[in-house]
């Protein structure tokens, strides 16, 4: 998955993590916070592999 498509994922689930909770949906909340977090982390790592091919 490129770098921009995990920003449009990473975006969609961090308001649909906000809408649960407003909701009042604790599951939904903790289930879409996991999915924020692994988008974060790859994303991370995306990003820390395209410094590293720019050093090079």
């Amino acid at each position: 998955m490129n770098e921009q498509t995990l920003r449009k994922r990473l975006t969609f689930y961090q308001k649909m993590m906000m809408v649960a909770k407003t909701a009042g949906d604790m599951a939904a909340h903790e289930v879409y916070k996991q999915i924020t977090r692994q988008l974060s982390e790859e994303l991370q790592q995306k990003e820390k592999t395209a410094r590293g091919e720019r050093t090079a």
